[in-house]
């Protein structure tokens, strides 16, 4: 004889109710538990679906309202000898009809729950974005100082106001291009060998010797540095904090509630230094960097050929800087160095470059002067 796990609800009972079994004879419904034991004749028993989300089959006794049992175990209302009783046929029908429609909402929800969690994972980039654009510069400013301070105490500063003047003339136009979206640049050289230039959330731009030391010309080094300037202004700094923060945080700032980021946001500084690029950051910020040195008039070539010179003649410059312990570089990338070449060169066919300015050609007397520098 099968047995249903049940639960009854007695006023006799320690606390109301007690966990046990029922059993189904051809002329009752027995309940069995460690300390109690009740049963209903079949004749006088009433049947019913209920209970939280309708999930539960209900066995009462006619005039006991007080009394019940109920249990989950939907395979009750297939017994044998509830089924052979013509007196529970309607109150069957019923009570399938109300679970059924239970599970059909619960089905609704989870494949609603199924479409939201779906839909936040396919749009995710696109919030992302959205969230990033909430987030105030000086927040960036903030972190970006912050950062800064950390990674200042490993490195040699060259303090030379008159190179530093030389390059930001050469730079200008390229700058203007970031603050005019309310970017402050601020210029540092360090000295270190590695193949190396970064901007920092905010606006600050640290070049290493190492660059400009394994570079060609003016246009190389302004190609990187387009470069590195979109990772600001594509917020992918931001961008990759909030692709961390979890559903919740980032739904909450999609409705507009930038503050619940703040907290997070708050905590950063030189936790911003082991965020890597991811490769569409990589590829974003090659093709925003093409159009700001589009709109600068400088060729955009140098980003293309600087590329070019790692692979051919730098492999292990760049297996070292990739590999450095400061992953902001435009060289700690995922994408093959050889697939951004190709898209680089198929993006610069559809630019026009006969009115782009000749960039000055001291660029090597430049590199002397900074290589000495101390």
């Amino acid at each position: 004889m099968k047995k249903y796990s049940s639960v009854l609800i007695h006023p006799d009972v320690a606390g109301g109710r007690c966990a046990g079994e029922i059993t189904c004879t051809t002329s009752e419904i027995q309940f069995v538990s460690e300390d109690f034991q009740y049963s209903i004749k079949l004749n006088n028993a009433s049947i019913r679906a209920g209970g939280a989300g309708n999930r539960f089959v209900f066995l009462t006794e006619k005039g006991q309202d007080s009394i019940s049992i109920y249990t989950s175990e939907k395979s009750i209302l297939k017994d044998i000898n509830i089924l052979s009783n013509p007196h529970f046929i309607q109150e069957i029908s019923s009570s399938k009809k109300t679970l059924n429609s239970s599970m059909t909402a619960l089905y609704i929800v989870l494949g609603s729950l199924i479409l939201i969690i779906g839909g936040l994972f396919f749009f995710k980039d696109k919030m992302i974005e959205k969230v990033a654009k909430q987030v105030p510069k000086e927040w960036e400013k903030t972190a970006g100082d912050k950062l800064f301070s950390t990674l200042s105490l490993q490195y040699h500063f060259i303090k030379n106001d008159s190179l530093k003047k030389e390059f930001l003339k050469v730079a200008d136009p390229l700058f203007s291009q970031i603050e005019k979206e309310g970017y402050a640049i601020d210029l540092y050289f360090v000295q270190n060998p590695t193949i190396n230039a970064f901007a920092l959330p905010g606006g600050k731009v640290i070049i290493q010797t190492g660059l400009i030391q394994n570079a060609k010309s003016w246009e190389e080094v302004m190609g990187v540095l387009s470069h590195e300037l979109a990772h600001v202004t594509r917020r992918h700094h931001i961008r990759g904090i909030i692709n961390n923060i979890g559903i919740y945080t980032l739904l909450a700032v999609v409705v507009g509630d930038v503050s619940a980021f703040a907290g997070t946001f708050a905590q950063l500084g030189g936790d911003l230094a082991s965020l890597a690029n991811s490769r569409d950051f990589e590829n974003e910020a090659d093709e925003t960097g093409l159009a700001y040195l589009e709109k600068a008039k400088m060729k955009p070539e140098g980003l293309i050929s600087f590329f070019e010179t790692l692979k051919k003649e730098n492999a292990t410059a760049l297996d070292s800087a990739i590999n450095s312990k400061v992953d902001l570089s435009f060289l700690s990338t995922h994408p093959n160095t050889q697939d951004r070449i190709d898209n680089l060169k198929e993006k610069v066919k559809s630019i026009k470059t006969d009115d782009f300015h000749t960039l000055p050609t001291n660029f090597n007397t430049f590199k002397t002067a900074l290589l000495e520098s101390n």
